[in-house]
């Protein structure tokens, strides 16, 4: 099941304002959105599944679940520059050969420029997007470290 044009228009809109938030269920993970200053005076749409973001997602290393809900992102590991000095010094025949000019690195974050681009990349991974309404939410309560556990958390 996927979101209809009525309710893409009101998560964008939800999504255009500064700290706004957007919780969604996303094939069985709990997604949201919510926008952060990025830089000064620039706003991003933030991703976190089931309340965190985890580094780990971020490489290509190992493919893991969470991944298709980030942003992905493919460069080349030398500039352009690099290539064409390498060229100069090397010869075009062994920058072509060599696999450090020609290869690239995928990675996936979770920064988005804007809500709709979002919303579009979710409806288009995801079998099904759900909205979650503010009633049903949960808190997420995160340790920061320092200091003892909760009495509950110890144990004899």
């Amino acid at each position: 099941m996927s979101l209809s044009k009525e309710q893409r228009a009101e998560l964008e809109e939800e999504l255009a304002l500064p700290y706004g938030r957007v919780d969604l269920m996303c094939d069985g993970f709990k997604v949201t959105l919510s926008v952060r200053p990025w830089k000064r005076l620039v706003y991003r749409v933030i991703t976190y599944v089931n309340g965190e973001y985890s580094y780990r997602w971020a490489w290509n290393e190992t493919p893991l679940p969470e991944q298709k809900f980030l942003r992905r992102s493919v460069r080349k590991v030398c500039s352009a520059k690099t290539r064409r000095a390498a060229e100069k010094a090397c010869g075009k025949r062994y920058v072509k050969k060599d696999p450090f000019y020609s290869d690239t690195v995928t990675y996936f974050m979770p920064d988005w420029p804007n809500g709709r681009s979002a919303i579009n990349h979710l409806c288009k991974v995801c079998e099904s997007v759900q909205v979650v309404t503010p009633s049903q939410r949960t808190t997420v309560s995160v340790n920061l470290g320092g200091g003892a556990p909760p009495a509950s958390e110890v144990t004899p």
